[in-house]
């Protein structure tokens, strides 16, 4: 895929190795690297001889913001970028896989379902472009990567911001002929309808394999692009339709880009609200590429498993092979998070040797590993780690019980508390165990943990939320299912602001300089507090010859005439705090932090917990599933019958997610650790509890946290922190 490097290139950009070409431009060059973890990236490289000039880095710089605030809806993500040196680079996700030109070259024009997936893809990364405020200018088949989980699209180098005064320029004329909208033609302004008409254009040359328009030289191109119909005939009949309305002349009569992908999520069956939300329609969208069709408006796809070979070769490597088919095969396509909640059994629990198990029923093909790294006996968090194995056998007998492949074995990786040490010795056993990826509370133990298992090359998807000082952003084979301790707070600093006050909300933070993480998160709520116009003070939580006396603190509370108090610690303080200031009469509503969302708090606080409002990146205190999607209440129903009526155990739900990603990978060819690992980096599936896309430091990508009240002496969740009713 790549061409071999020339002698005048370099051999290596800042840490990356370089190791191919991918293509050149009047910008840059683009290469093929490998980071320091042998993670394959793509680097591209301002042209040496434009390092001097002052327009070129600012258009440089231009293109690393427009790509950075696309987001990964469809395109591929900007992981590192150096501006300031004497060759700017930038290092994005290298989607393996060929361009839709090549793919067409190679297999000839896409059948109807497979051309149906290209467009919701693509019209999905185009319409996360102009949420974003920005204007392709460059959409066009080379630009479209077919990697394994769809369609990607790149290129953002002519890209502009809508905000940007560049946009009105008619002195300069971007774009590729074969693609550009009237308007680019013109020299005219031009915004979104020239992205919309550009892809109705690379739309109709995936199904017949010819470019829009005719045109043996420029000039007559350019003139059947003014003048010339395009000839839409080849497609099924609404998309033909919405096609034509995409490449109509002036840009005023053509869709929206939304419009465009809710009209095709309509044709692939999906029942939208005329009014759906543009997240909805994108989340949406992002689901469909990588789901099997089922329901094709304008007809189902034909039976035959691979495309029409065209006479035309093209020689395509293994790697672009699959990724080929990925696009090709319709019903090849399994998207394992649709199944679990269609799933009506969930196997039989067994035991394995010493390691524990599941008695899989797949057919041959082997046995893969997960590990399940919890602390699993101690009295304090056992319960925590038990829950994490329930959400981990759960997913693998749902699993098994599909007869895959491969069989999935469970493997039981006792951190008996949870400390850094016995994670570590956790994690050298999963390398004597064979263990293929870890799941469970690989969480702020994980400096333990993580250096043991980044060397064995062993992936680790974390159920446990950590404060993100403590999860280290230089482990590459680590993931989190869940939003950080620190995103949490943030939302339950939002979720105040939303009560509103006759005057600006006087909020003491408690600071509990003996917790680390509580003093972390004390910060970090007054920060957000401040940043949304709070009048905010800090009371210092001294340690005292008396730990459970808090009449200084509530002395101080009162004198302050707070209306909100935060503590971000333990219930250990909290219960105590709670109880003594009601029986003192203050009563301002308490805000505190996922530390203290554990049944001691309202043993410690009695009534007085009451009214506490709390947020939490975990779902599993939401009883019977209030407030909670629909996919979590599936699981539950799940769970229960499974589990002798019993619901999720604490950090079942997420640990269920976190198996699953790496079910989905083993589903998908993946067998070692860095093939999962490599899967890992791009996935994007919905969970029971959150939707699982990791950023490039495996952190969780738009995560959701869940706001709790206590209420008649129980936790009760008010569902999405950002939409849950103000209490």
């Amino acid at each position: 895929m790549a061409d071999p490097l020339l002698p005048e290139d370099p051999r290596r950009v800042g840490p990356y190795e370089l190791a191919g070409r991918l293509g050149d431009g009047g910008q840059g060059t683009v290469y093929l690297g490998r980071d320091p973890n042998g993670r394959e990236v793509a680097v591209k490289l301002l042209h040496a001889r434009l390092g001097r000039v002052p327009e070129a880095r600012r258009r440089f710089v231009r293109e690393l913001e427009v790509a950075s605030r696309v987001g990964g809806f469809c395109t591929a993500r900007v992981l590192d970028a150096d501006i300031q040196g004497d060759r700017p680079y930038i290092v994005s996700e290298f989607v393996r896989g060929p361009s839709l030109t090549d793919l067409v070259r190679a297999q000839g024009s896409l059948d109807p379902g497979a051309l149906l997936r290209l467009a919701i893809g693509t019209a999905t990364a185009l319409s996360a472009i102009h949420r974003a405020g920005i204007v392709h200018r460059d959409f066009k088949p080379p630009n479209i990567l077919i990697g394994r989980d769809g369609p990607r699209v790149i290129d953002f180098g002519i890209a502009r911001a809508l905000d940007s005064s560049a946009i009105t320029v008619t002195s300069q004329v971007v774009g590729t002929p074969a693609y550009m909208a009237p308007e680019q033609v013109a020299g005219d302004a031009v915004g979104p309808p020239a992205d919309v008409f550009a892809w109705g254009g690379t739309i109709l040359f995936a199904a017949t394999g010819r470019p829009p328009f005719p045109g043996d030289s420029i000039p007559a191109l350019l003139n059947a692009v003014l003048n010339a119909e395009a000839d839409v005939s080849a497609l099924p009949g609404p998309l033909a339709e919405l096609v034509g309305a995409c490449l109509a002349k002036a840009a005023a009569r053509r869709p929206t880009s939304a419009d465009v992908l809710f009209r095709l999520l309509s044709m692939a069956g999906a029942d939208l609200p005329p009014g759906a939300r543009p997240d909805d329609l994108l989340e949406r969208g992002m689901a469909t590429v990588t789901a099997v069709l089922t329901k094709v408006a304008y007809g189902p796809p034909p039976p035959q498993l691979a495309p029409p070979r065209s006479r035309r070769r093209l020689l395509i490597g293994a790697g672009a092979l699959a990724a080929v088919l990925a696009i090709a095969v319709p019903a090849g396509i399994v998207q394992l998070y649709s199944g679990p909640s269609e799933h009506g059994s969930t196997g039989t629990t067994g035991t394995t040797g010493t390691s524990g198990g599941t008695a899989g029923t797949g057919s041959s093909g082997g046995t893969v590993r997960i590990g399940v790294m919890a602390p699993m006996r101690s009295p304090q968090t056992g319960a925590l780690g038990q829950g994490a194995w329930a959400g981990a056998q759960q997913a693998v007998n749902e699993f098994n019980a599909k007869k895959p492949p491969v069989r999935v074995q469970l493997v039981r990786l006792d951190t008996i508390a949870g400390g850094e040490a016995q994670q570590a010795a956790a994690a050298r056993e999963a390398g004597r165990q064979k263990v293929d990826a870890v799941v469970g509370m690989v969480g702020d133990g994980a400096a333990g943990a993580m250096p043991v298992l980044q060397a064995q090359r062993i992936p680790a998807l974390s159920s446990a939320a950590s404060a993100s000082a403590q999860s280290g952003t230089s482990w590459t084979y680590w993931h989190t299912v869940v939003p950080d301790m620190d995103e949490s707070v943030s939302d339950l600093a939002q979720l105040m602001s939303r009560r509103r006050l006759p005057t600006r909300t006087r909020v003491v933070v408690l600071d509990d300089t003996a917790q680390p993480v509580a003093h972390e998160l004390a910060n970090v709520f007054k920060t957000r507090a401040e940043a949304l116009d709070a009048l905010v003070s800090v009371v210092v939580i001294r340690p005292t010859p008396s730990p459970s006396n808090y009449a200084a603190v509530i002395r101080k509370l009162k004198e302050a005439e707070a209306d909100a108090v935060f503590y971000g610690g333990f219930p250990e303080v909290s219960g105590p705090l709670l109880k003594q200031a009601r029986a003192a009469g203050f009563r301002a509503r308490f805000y505190l932090g996922l530390p203290s969302l554990d049944p001691q708090l309202i043993s410690g606080a009695g009534k007085a917990a009451e009214g506490t409002v709390l947020t939490c990146t975990c779902s599993s205190y939401a009883p019977a599933g209030a407030g909670m999607p629909a996919a979590f209440t599936g699981f539950a129903a799940r769970y229960a019958r499974a589990n002798q009526g019993s619901r999720p155990a604490l950090n079942a739900p997420e640990t269920y997610d976190a198996t699953w990603a790496v079910l989905h990978a083993f589903e998908h060819g993946g067998r070692t650790g860095a093939q999962v690992n490599d899967y890992l980096r791009n996935i994007d599936v919905p969970g029971v509890a959150q939707r699982v896309r990791f950023t490039a430091q495996g952190r969780l990508t738009d995560g959701v946290g869940y706001a709790y009240e206590v209420k008649g002496g129980r936790f009760i969740c008010l569902g999405d922190s950002a939409t849950a009713p103000v209490p």
